[in-house]
């Protein structure tokens, strides 16, 4: 096959060997002032409903920016669910050398693709650790199913094209045999298969947009 035969004459550089104060911190409540001196005003005894309104405010203020900050990282988050790895995302230029790790039909898209933008596609690298023999393996998406490979304990890059192009998840699934799997995403993920398949989720980052 294409991307076997560029394995064992090395002139497949996309399919290359993987090199893989604190400060103590205080809440002031109103008329403090980090001096450390006793204030009437703020500690006296009737003070007391100051306190407890400052100490309520204060709880407000810790949940709202708990909530807030939540909220933020979702919504800076590529579409994903928290633990969920990442596929790294591959860039236009690397697109020729990574072609002979596609199937036929996508080769022919990703030529096609002019731009390097239209058909957005991401990598992953597998390999075997501990076993040299390593195994054969498919990967799938929903939308795509990969060539063979031969993973063995020297790690091997495979692109695989995006199919949430607007980003979000999808499932990523290996197929074969191959004990000891690793595929790299971020962060590593065990995919040994068990039965014949292991599936895990995964995140595809938005498509950049194509430049003019």
């Amino acid at each position: 096959m294409q991307n076997k035969e560029h394995r064992e004459n090395g002139s497949d550089p996309f399919d290359r060997r993987a090199d893989s104060r604190t400060e103590d911190s205080r809440i002031y409540g109103p008329g403090d002032d980090n001096s450390g001196i006793y204030n009437p005003a703020t500690h006296g005894p009737g003070a007391s409903g100051g306190a407890s309104s400052s100490r309520t405010a204060v709880a407000i203020f810790v949940t709202g920016t708990v909530i807030l900050g939540a909220a933020g990282g979702w919504f800076l988050s590529p579409r994903g669910e928290a633990g969920v790895p990442v596929v790294e995302t591959l860039a236009p230029e690397q697109v020729p050398e990574a072609l002979s790790t596609l199937n036929p039909a996508a080769q022919q898209t990703a030529q096609s693709d002019q731009k390097g933008c239209r058909f957005p596609m991401g990598f992953i690298t597998a390999f075997t650790p501990g076993n040299p023999s390593g195994g054969t393996v498919i990967f799938r998406t929903s939308k795509y199913r990969s060539p063979p490979f031969h993973v063995t304990d020297q790690p091997q890059r495979i692109a695989i094209p995006n199919p949430v192009p607007g980003g979000g998840v999808d499932l990523l699934s290996a197929d074969g045999d191959a004990k000891g799997l690793m595929v790299s995403l971020f962060p590593t993920t065990r995919m040994e298969p068990v039965n014949g398949t292991s599936t895990v989720k995964v995140i595809w980052r938005p498509r950049p947009p194509c430049k003019s």
